[in-house]
């Protein structure tokens, strides 16, 4: 693959990744709404049940997120000493 590529297909999933997010928050903003609405109207074990939901579906998306923010700096940082490599020790 040649670099344009490389950082082209990094971009692409990072900006998959933000729109993924995006849903997943649009998600979590119904998920607070409804526990809010359900305490609010006195159901609290349905708004314990459901904030706990929230809290277990927000810490696996967080570590998603960690783990695929991770995956694309290692690749972004590969493609950089790859790219740096042939000059290294040499004159620029």
């Amino acid at each position: 693959m040649n670099k344009s590529t490389i950082i082209t297909a990094i971009a692409v999933e990072a900006i998959d990744e933000l729109e993924t997010a995006s849903t997943y928050m649009d998600w979590f903003d119904t998920l607070a709404w409804a526990t809010r609405k359900a305490t609010v109207e006195g159901h609290d074990h349905h708004g314990e049940r459901l904030a706990e939901l929230t809290q277990y579906l927000a810490y696996g998306y967080r570590s998603t997120i960690n783990e695929k923010t991770e995956g694309l700096n290692q690749r972004f940082a590969a493609h950089q000493n790859n790219v740096r490599a042939p000059n290294a020790g040499g004159t620029q």
